[in-house]
């Protein structure tokens, strides 16, 4: 090639002269990637990447200045990025793989100065590897490449001739390393892809590569052009054109279209990623088995660990027996590179497990633990896997121990480097900054906020447990407040529930994956949705031991039903205590098989609390119930209002002045300490119906009195603050003042919108009532724990419980239908979960977190008026409503539909009377028209201030009755909304007189617009 020398007129207007050029220069020691480069693959291939990082920086520092870092930088950016990559810092690694793409956009063309043969013929005199994993099923020929190319650049010089300055510009060649600068680039295109996710397509530089490969830069009609081909797929991939990018890969795979290439590997092993997305489990396998021996030809080391590790879960995913074939003997030819044994040992380890084989699994453990030996592998990707699969086997061979510790271990690096987790960062950051339309943002959130897949399960179960583990509130609140944008009421009300959800779930082990298990083998069939079903039975299958012992637990409890709860007779106390031991051993071993499956590819919809469209919950709404559905969010309070056939949504004017109010109403109610008595002067002061009036008036739209028309119900399901907010109290206004609302309404709280409405289960016509009683605060005397036995021991089918309980409460639970704790909640300041909800004595009252678990069988109704929240001193103690919520939730995890808890409490006679009414018309009403009755009753009822210890004795107390809130409202009921079914024998007309007692009747209704 002829030299060329152009002259440029200078800044200085210097005559510049056309100078005769030289013959082409020779070869630079400089090649591209340099010498530096290559050496640092070595530690790499070690599992040494702190080491190899340095290199690659060092390398870096040697680079090719031609008007700026010239091509062999992609190389140095696209591995030091897979250093980090490997480490887990994805926000790092991605800088340096977009630094690889900017720098090949810079020299796009880069691949035409290059001095290609013309031709290509086949390799000769090789010697093929030895390939002991599997034979190829492609008729390979593997073409014959140079190691290096020529590149031709021209190097500018200035002279001086006769006195001016000129510009002399000449061909200098280069050699390039042409297959390695494409390799990184491809690596670049592809990791970028894996880490942006769904946010790819829209990121401005993907557009920007397909753009410029698109134009096939290089020579044309050239067999050359098969690295340019690699290269496109993967950028159509990231823009997510899958088509394009699997017709373009396929191109990719031989050079001339009949030559094996070094990089005819990489073109495999990204076509089985594609089928593998597409769920085409066959075409993956043998494209990732295809991969392996491709790599194996041109000693792509890092390419084989990866095809072997997909290729094996595209085997195990697809639900093949047995091992994959490659694996075992793919092993022992790794042997002398630690990161590609370690990864298949880890991958064979996994698919040991899966298939059963524990000793194997547990010895190919081991021999990874040794291959990661003084390298960085164990804080890496792979470490992270390895423990992951320790975890497993751990649990599988009983050491829940060393499970946990395993996994612990696994999770600390997950949360740090979990690619899902960085896309939900990184598409709330695009929504933040507008980088994408509203459109488009809230396909990006459903997509990385999706409830768990079957797919996602299977393909990656620790990626998915660790979304599931880690909690991230203010992407959710985003996604909620960009669906009220964009005015998607029904959408916006779906993931408040979802908000609500990922709350209870950030308490419950494993981010409520054991709690899903549990309630889709365990709970009614009622409550289970058809998928759900279908994944209870696909479990019991797979898992036959379960399905004895789950066998077991039911016969259990099926005869522990037809006993009395405190049998008299010897036989029988000696049966129950047996059973209820056989129960608790059954139940501590189907807890540990849920601990094990919830590491394993199963899927367990996440059942509890349930999550329903809109549309559905309408679909069971009543006609007159109206719901008031609030969610705080860092920006407000949002509430929407909803019946069976419109909703609608309002924002809470100013937030902290409903936080005000509620502590101005229940200081003006009394609440000044939790445990003193208030005097009647107080308790006759109408003070707090002021922010009662006001608070009726902001939380529910600026409603007007006449607008309560057709309505029968209102159910709250309250958030933050809200919690504590006697809603029964606020007031309506009339012609003459103010009523409370549970005068107008029957009324009732959930803690989501789904659990507003009955899930299926029908009503028990005869519920086994247990009662606890025992003092509601330290100074009551005997005397009123002895009228609450007598009160509530005279209904039907009720049982007194006292002393030690004959098994732990969360056990013997199972054989009740209702309980009632006539006692101090003492432990409440340990909620949501370290509260014992039967207070009994001998430390076997067990706590919630205990009832959480095995057996689902916890009463289906509990009343609590023995509970506390900072309500009971006007919100003085702190607290964010979240441990009622949360204990709540717990409550109903356990199987219970309806819960009457305290905010505060009363005690006394007057507590005592609400109780025996509520809890006497639960078999007989909804739970709610139960509790507006017992309240219309107690309202009327004059205190005996010697049997009311929250009231001061004085003058003032005399005759006082029963009307103040302070003595009714402090309770919030949460039910479901069941009703039972209606009586098929007559009542006996005593008891038919006593629930028709004269109650308060509510005012006329008039129709509100929510």
């Amino acid at each position: 090639m002829a030299a060329r020398s152009f002259v440029f007129a200078l800044p200085a207007a210097l005559v510049v002269a056309l100078w005769a050029a030289p013959a082409p220069a020779q070869l630079p020691r400089k090649q591209a990637p340099n010498e530096t480069h290559f050496a640092s693959m070595t530690p790499f291939l070690d599992g040494d990447f702190q080491d190899a990082a340095k290199g690659f920086r060092n390398a870096s520092r040697s680079r090719i200045i031609i008007g700026g870092a010239w091509i062999d930088s992609i190389c140095y950016h696209a591995m030091l990025g897979e250093c980090f990559y490997q480490m887990g810092d994805l926000d790092h690694a991605l800088e340096q793989y977009n630094s690889a793409c900017e720098l090949y956009l810079a020299h796009r063309d880069w691949m035409a100065r290059i001095d290609f043969p013309p031709s290509l013929g086949p390799k000769t005199n090789t010697q093929s590897p030895a390939i002991t994993w599997g034979a190829s099923t492609r008729n390979i020929k593997l073409g014959a490449f140079q190691d290096r190319y020529s590149s031709v650049l021209v190097s500018t010089t200035v002279g001086a001739i006769e006195g001016q300055a000129v510009l002399s510009q000449q061909p200098v060649l280069y050699p390039v390393h042409v297959g390695e600068i494409v390799r990184c680039t491809a690596l670049a295109l592809s990791r970028r892809r894996e880490i942006l996710g769904p946010t790819c397509e829209h990121d401005p530089l993907t557009g920007q590569l397909v753009d410029a490969l698109a134009r096939r830069p290089g020579p044309p009609n050239h067999w050359a052009q098969c690295w340019v081909e690699l290269q496109l797929g993967l950028a159509y991939a990231g823009a997510n054109k899958i088509p394009q990018a699997a017709t373009a890969l396929q191109s990719s795979l031989l050079a001339g279209g009949v030559y094996e290439h070094p990089l005819t590997c990489v073109g495999l092993l990204e076509l089985g990623k594609l089928s593998l997305d597409e769920g085409k489990y066959d075409a993956a396998i043998a494209l990732f088995h295809e991969a392996t021996i491709s790599a194996m030809f041109f000693d792509r080391f890092e390419v084989m660990e990866e095809a072997f590790r997909l290729g094996a879960l595209a085997y195990m995913v697809s639900g093949q027996k047995g091992v994959y074939p490659p694996l075992v003997p793919a092993a022992a030819a790794a042997r002398r590179v630690e990161f590609v044994q370690a990864s298949i040992l880890t991958t064979l380890a996994d698919n040991l497990i899966t298939v059963g084989d524990l000793p194997a699994a547990q010895a190919a453990i081991a021999e990874a633990s040794k291959a990661m030996v003084r390298t960085d592998l164990p804080q890496s990707a792979v470490g992270a896997r390895l423990n992951y699969q320790a975890a497993r086997a751990a649990l599988q061979a009983g050491n829940a121990k060393q499970g946990g510790a395993s996994l612990a271990a696994a999770m600390a690096f997950q949360k740090k480097s979990s690619k899902r987790l960085y896309q939900i960062a990184l598409v709330d950051r695009l929504f933040g900054v507008g980088g994408v339309t509203e459109r488009v943002a809230d396909l990006l959130y459903a997509d990385v906020l999706r409830e768990p897949t079957r797919t996602d399960w299977s393909v990656d179960a620790l990626e998915t447990l660790t979304v599931s583990l880690t909690p991230h509130p203010l992407p959710y609140e985003h996604w909620f407040e960009l669906a009220l944008a964009r005015k998607e009421q029904d959408k916006a009300m779906n993931i408040a529930d979802r908000i609500r959800r990922h709350r209870f779930y950030a308490t419950q082990p494993l981010g409520g994956r054991v709690l899903a298990l549990r309630w889709v083998l365990e709970a009614p069939k009622e409550t289970l949705s058809v998928e759900a079903a279908r994944q209870r039975q696909e479990l019991l299958v797979k898992y036959p031991n379960y399905a004895e012992l789950s066998r077991s637990a039911i016969a259990a409890q099926e005869q522990l039903a037809a006993l009395p709860l405190v049998p008299a007779d010897d036989a029988e106390i000696k049966r129950q205590q047996n059973l209820l031991a056989d129960l608790a051993s059954t139940s501590a071993a189907q807890e540990a098989l849920l601990n094990m499956m919830s590491l394993e590819r199963v899927v367990a919809e996440f059942a509890f609390p349930p999550l329903l469209e809109v549309s559905d919950i309408q679909a069971k709404l009543p006609a007159g119930t109206l719901v008031f559905t609030y969610l705080a969010t860092q920006r407000g309070v949002h509430a929407f209002a909803l019946t069976n056939d419109k909703y609608g949504h309002f924002s809470v004017a100013l937030p902290a002045k409903v936080k005000a109010d509620v502590a101005e109403l229940l200081r003006d109610m009394g609440h000044y300490d939790r445990t003193q008595p208030v005097g009647g002067e107080e308790l006759t002061k109408q003070d707090w119906k002021q922010p009662a009036l006001r608070l009726l008036k902001q939380l529910t739209n600026d409603t007007k009195p006449e607008d309560w028309a057709k309505y029968e119900e209102v159910v709250i399901v309250p958030d933050g603050v809200l919690w504590y907010l006697p809603f029964e109290a606020l007031q309506v206004p009339t012609d003459d003042g103010s009523v409370s609302l549970i005068s107008k309404v029957r009324m009732r709280y959930a803690p989501t919108l789904s659990l507003a409405v009955p899930d299926g289960r029908p009503a028990k016509r005869i519920a086994r009532t247990a009662v606890v009683a025992g003092k509601l605060i330290p100074r009551e005397d005997d005397a009123l724990t002895q009228y609450a036995k007598d009160q509530l021991g005279a209904l039907a089918d009720v049982t007194m419980l006292a002393g030690n309980a004959p098994a732990p409460a969360g056990i013997f639970s199972a054989a009740l239908d209702r309980l009632v704790l006539m006692a101090d909640v003492e432990d409440a300041d340990k909620a949501p979960y370290g509260w014992s909800p039967m207070q009994l004595e001998g430390g076997r009252g067990g706590t919630l977190g205990n009832w959480i678990q095995l057996p689902f069988a916890g009463p289906e109704q509990v009343v609590f008026p023995g509970f506390h929240t900072p309500a009971e001193v006007s919100l003085k103690r702190p607290g964010t409503g979240d441990e009622v919520f949360l204990a709540i939730c717990g409550l109903m995890a356990s199987g219970s539909r309806t819960a009457l808890l305290s905010r505060w409490r009363v005690a006394g006679q007057s507590t005592v009377e609400l109780m025996r009414e509520f809890v006497q018309e639960l078999p007989h009403q909804s739970a709610a028209a139960a509790w507006q009755r017992s309240v219309s009753l107690s309202i009327d009822r004059v205190l005996d201030p010697t049997r009311e210890p929250r009231l001061k004795p004085s003058s003032a107390a005399d005759g006082l009755k029963a009307s103040s809130p302070f003595f009714w409202s402090g309770y919030m009921l949460v039910d479901t909304g069941v009703v039972p079914a209606k009586e098929a024998e007559p009542v006996e007309p005593a008891k038919a007189a006593e629930r028709a007692k004269p109650v308060k009747e509510p005012e006329p209704l008039k129709e509100i617009a929510p």
